[in-house]
């Protein structure tokens, strides 16, 4: 993907790991919400008032585990050196920083001219100079390292303890930045993935066409058994895994049926 223009809008980053590499330079700047950035392997979360540079060239990752809305700059490389605000890119500030708040207010909105844009970019490069952009330090919690291991694992039986652990902070500073980030806590965010999962393989069919057991779906989601299972499914959608996947099989044949007529 090429810039041949800057390009300004808000985009909304979705719930799982994707990754990108263009020729271009790109500010984020956070409006609401949340997402997390790991560019160059630096991690970087970037939340309401936070800059977060994303040089040319540079492979980045980014998660986002809720509602966010990020303000985007997509900025020709040429035209950057051609105002002279190339410095705002340099890898040393790649980490991000929290704008000062006079600059935030400031900020281009999208359809905004290209003087205005590149008059309030060179306000950034002169602020970010004279030290009145605060670095951000490196998140212990990477949500972007921490979550797929969890969503690849959800069999596993995690403890509060062991997800800590990965990230090298105490249970009780773990679980209170994941709630923190998540909206809920670590046990609520797991049943609530665990049933997502279940959902999925309640529909889905075996390579010899039948569906899995219920046990099967249990022990694959991480819950006890299928007691077990059957009981928070229950709680969660005021009906039994059997009643639901049945429910599910009927909406989809009279899916089916509709498209014939």
């Amino acid at each position: 993907m090429s810039a041949h223009a800057p390009l300004i809008e808000h985009r909304h980053y979705p719930d799982r790991v994707l990754s990108d590499r263009h020729d271009f330079q790109q500010l984020l700047l956070g409006r609401g919400g949340m997402v997390e950035l790991d560019v160059g392997g630096r991690g970087l979360r970037v939340g309401p008032g936070v800059l977060a540079p994303v040089p040319s060239g540079e492979t980045h990752h980014y998660l986002a585990p809720g509602a966010n809305d990020i303000l985007v700059l997509d900025l020709p490389v040429a035209w950057c050196q051609a105002l002279g605000v190339e410095g705002i890119f340099e890898n040393e500030r790649a980490r991000g920083y929290r704008a000062p708040a006079s600059l935030v207010e400031a900020a281009p909105a999208p359809g905004a001219g290209v003087e205005a844009l590149a008059r309030w970019l060179s306000r950034l490069q002169h602020a970010l100079d004279e030290g009145r952009g605060r670095p951000l330090p490196a998140p212990r919690l990477r949500l972007l390292q921490l979550l797929p291991r969890l969503r690849g694992e959800l069999a596993h039986p995690w403890r509060v303890k062991e997800m800590a652990a990965l990230c090298h902070l105490s249970e009780a500073v773990f679980a209170r930045q994941f709630r923190e980030l998540l909206g809920v806590p670590p046990a609520v965010w797991l049943r609530r993935e665990r049933l997502a999962l279940a959902r999925q393989l309640l529909v889905a069919r075996t390579r010899s066409g039948s569906a899995m057991a219920l046990s099967e779906v249990a022990l694959v989601c991480g819950f006890h058994d299928a007691a077990h299972f059957s009981r928070v499914f229950r709680e969660a959608h005021d009906v039994s895994p059997g009643a639901w996947r049945r429910q599910a099989a009927t909406a989809t044949h009279n899916r089916s049926e509709s498209y014939k007529t």
